[in-house]
């Protein structure tokens, strides 16, 4: 979600930081999703100008394909979304490997070891779609040596506090990640020999947002629109011949946990160009997208932020 800096901005972030932050080290997890999801509400309607674009942002994608206009239990599913995204990482000093699992799982874990097996390493390319940093930091957990292409910058005409606080703060808590992150906007060699190393490499495939675009995007069909895809995860697995398997964390709501889907690989390195496996990636993306619209990050940028063509 792209938010504008502003003194309220500032005093939400003291108090998510201090206290909030303090507050939630010593509750238990679940409870803290829950407070996430509080704070997601009272966005939702504190900010009128921004739900008014999330809700025309969504009745342009899904009407084409639901025939009806995003419900206010769906919208209110967005802002939560963003709240368990960005705080999530207070968790990260308490995780462990046994206690990941009463919050996270896996189905299809399996498939990326069978990837694994060809000895080329695999990439995970995967959207903004639910907690991004929970399936990376499990997987560093269970051992697998995983790296992330990521692209933590600092946001233009960050307040002071922002900076100081947040900014700083963050960094200090993705660093607890048992996972190295690849800087997206550097040069990736250390991707292509993690890779060689028959590595794990997880990486965006619905670009980066805030307006910009690392590397060469192409459009493709979504929702009845066209929207641009980043080439980068399909050229890369194309020239390191890594599979190339989809990833998607969704809500599993029978055990009140997040899951982690792995798909079958989107291209076939005989006959598959870079274009086709990211027009096989959007098909399965898409198809999340209309049965989990709320957990996807970009809607405030559907439509304005460049995404579509």
């Amino acid at each position: 979600m792209v938010t504008k800096e502003s003194i309220a901005r500032d005093m939400t972030r003291l108090f998510i930081w201090y206290p909030l932050r303090w507050f939630i080290a010593i509750l238990p997890i679940p409870l803290g999703f829950d407070i996430f999801r509080v704070l997601g509400k009272i966005h939702y309607y504190l900010s009128g100008g921004k739900r008014e674009i999330i809700i025309r942002n969504m009745t342009l994608g899904l009407q084409g394909s639901t025939g009806e206009p995003p419900s206010r239990k769906l919208v209110q599913k967005y802002f939560e979304t963003h709240y368990i995204n960005q705080l999530l990482i207070f968790f990260f000093p308490r995780l462990n490997r046994n206690m990941i699992t009463r919050h996270h799982i896996f189905r299809n874990l399996d498939k990326l070891d069978a990837a694994l097996s060809r000895g080329r390493g695999c990439i995970l390319v995967h959207p903004h779609f639910g907690p991004l940093h929970l399936s990376l930091f499990h997987l560093g957990l269970l051992g697998y040596n995983v790296n992330q292409v990521g692209y933590l910058r600092k946001p233009l005409g960050l307040s002071q506090i922002g900076e100081k606080v947040s900014f700083r703060l963050r960094k200090k808590y993705e660093a607890m990640i048992p996972a190295r992150i690849i800087q997206g906007n550097e040069f990736l060699r250390p991707a292509f020999e993690h890779l060689r190393n028959n590595g794990i490499l997880m990486m965006t495939g619905d670009g980066t947002g805030m307006g910009e675009f690392l590397g060469k995007f192409q459009a493709f069909p979504l929702l009845a629109q066209r929207m641009l895809f980043p080439l980068g995860p399909a050229r890369l697995a194309q020239k390191t011949k890594s599979s190339l398997l989809a990833m998607f964390t969704i809500e599993d709501r029978k055990s009140n946990r997040y899951l982690t889907v792995i798909e079958d690989d989107v291209s076939d390195e005989s006959v598959c160009e870079p274009e086709e496996s990211t027009r096989n990636f959007a098909k399965l993306f898409e198809s999340y997208l209309e049965r989990y619209p709320g957990l996807w990050h970009f809607w405030d940028e559907f439509k304005d932020g460049g995404l579509l063509v």
